[in-house]
């Protein structure tokens, strides 16, 4: 199943970038949650919260809020399955361009 994200033509270009910075960070988001470091959870899914947004990822953004919040409440089976639902949305997505 694909994910269609609609960005703006204007940002077009960041775009690779901001794909490969978010990957890195899943990565990174994930090798957390392996280790149980739900600090470094918490601020990751939190600045993705941040960063998805702007460029058109709203959806991305509100799952990783879902991950920051089950972080912050120390649910780990929670915050598994919404890094899990994250990295399959992110492994999914589509991208259309508009103007």
């Amino acid at each position: 199943m694909k994910y269609i994200v609609t960005v703006k033509n204007k940002i077009k270009r960041f775009i690779p970038q901001f794909l490969e910075n978010t990957r890195n960070d899943l990565n990174l988001l994930k090798q957390a949650a392996d280790n149980e470091d739900l600090p470094k959870v918490e601020l990751l899914s939190h600045s993705m919260k941040g960063y998805g947004k702007p460029f058109g990822f709203e959806k991305f953004g509100n799952m990783a809020q879902d991950v920051n919040l089950a972080a912050k409440e120390q649910n780990l089976g929670e915050m598994l399955l919404s890094i899990q639902a994250l990295d399959t949305y992110f492994s999914n997505i589509e991208i259309v361009y508009e103007d």
